[in-house]
């Protein structure tokens, strides 16, 4: 029997008919099986305007292809500066793609959801929120050791503790130390990566020459984005009250032989060692031998060491003694006191009188003679 070739193009229109809706339960079934399995954000947490990366990756778990029509970022107030994924793609059984997009978190703090959008090429969409963090927080600066005060042309060292209080790691981080006529030592300290609550010490040795300011800088990354933190040390002058002080103790200033001669003793009341102490006279008077100076050399706190000093000084009632020692940095210092002397008694040098070898000479010549004239007369 043959089929007439009008009822042959029916039968086919109507099984094409019954098997679109099968085919599109097939391609809505293959198209659930792919997910979002992963999604990176860096920097895991933005500054306000930072700009950052998101990268999503979408893994098909099903047993055939999904065809892919488009792929983007939308909504949640922030800014995408990059492109959608236009372009028909295919993403096979069993495997996985990413997708990256760029933005801008140009929001205040706070939490905001962009979708990341799939849309299928023959069966609906996948929909994904992805949070974004906003959080302003910035590295912390903190002075953990300084001096009291700070002296002209004196080495002090100055202890920094750099501090990570955000929720998210930084990279590349470096502290500097500026500051007009302070001499820092070194100028600049790489530090490197800071996770969350984690803190660095970092310490530098300045010779201001002037009072001013101390600058510190702290430069880092967080994600592609360069932030800079900062914190003023204010250097001002002063007399330290922990530093070596020298003191003359015990002083004794006598005249003879045609100079003077002063002993004594030189104490440490300071907090800190005193090297390299040297004592020595200085105008009016001329310094001489035996005693020009005198080396003391360290002294701990609270320790004292004698010392004799030989000089000359002419219509002087007081000279100043001078100090010199150096801190455990080597910086000089020097203190001078002025110490009273009394006046020159030139009397017995004028007339010296009858020398005591003499005198030894006329007692024994006078008991000589005497006992001679003893013996004679006993004699008689």
């Amino acid at each position: 029997m043959r089929l007439h070739p009008s009822f042959i193009g029916t039968f086919l229109c109507i099984c094409a008919i019954l098997a679109v809706p099968v085919m599109a339960q097939d391609d809505s079934a293959a198209a659930a099986q792919v997910a979002v399995t992963n999604v990176i954000i860096d920097p895991a947490i933005f500054f306000e305007d930072d700009t950052g990366i998101i990268n999503v990756e979408i893994t098909n778990n099903g047993a055939q292809s999904v065809a892919i029509r488009r792929a983007t970022i939308y909504g949640g107030d922030v800014t995408v500066l990059s492109q959608s994924y236009d372009t028909t793609t295919v993403i096979g059984a069993g495997n996985r793609m990413t997708f990256s997009f760029t933005i801008k978190a140009d929001v205040p703090p706070g939490i905001y959801y962009p979708y990341f959008s799939l849309d299928f090429r023959d069966a609906g969409y996948l929909r994904y929120p992805i949070p974004i963090r906003v959080d302003n927080q910035p590295l912390t600066l903190a002075v953990l050791n300084k001096p009291d005060v700070f002296s002209e042309g004196r080495k002090d060292r100055v202890d920094i503790l750099v501090g990570n209080p955000r929720d998210n790691p930084v990279s590349g981080t470096v502290v500097n130390f500026m500051g007009s006529r302070m001499d820092p030592v070194p100028s600049s300290y790489f530090i490197g990566n800071l996770d969350p609550d984690q803190s660095r010490q970092v310490s530098v040795n300045i010779t201001p020459e002037d009072p001013g300011n101390l600058q510190i800088l702290v430069e880092y990354k967080n994600g592609i984005n360069d932030h800079t933190d900062s914190l003023t040390l204010p250097v001002r002058f002063g007399e330290s009250k922990t530093e070596a002080n020298p003191v003359l103790t015990n002083i004794v200033v006598e005249y003879g032989n045609g100079h003077y001669t002063m002993t004594g003793d030189v104490y440490n009341a300071g907090l800190e060692v005193a090297n390299s102490v040297l004592l020595t006279t200085r105008s009016p008077t001329t310094p001489v031998d035996p005693y020009r100076n005198y080396v003391v050399g360290s002294l701990q706190p609270d320790d004292f060491s004698s010392y004799e000093l030989t000089f000359t000084a002419s219509d002087v009632s007081e000279i100043p003694v001078a100090i010199e020692y150096r801190d455990i940095d080597g910086n000089p210092f020097e203190k001078v006191s002025m110490v009273s002397i009394p006046p020159k008694n030139t009397k017995n040098e004028e007339n010296p009188g009858i020398a005591l070898p003499v005198i030894v000479i006329i007692v024994v010549s006078a008991a000589v003679i005497g006992g001679a004239i003893w013996y004679s007369w006993k004699k008689r």
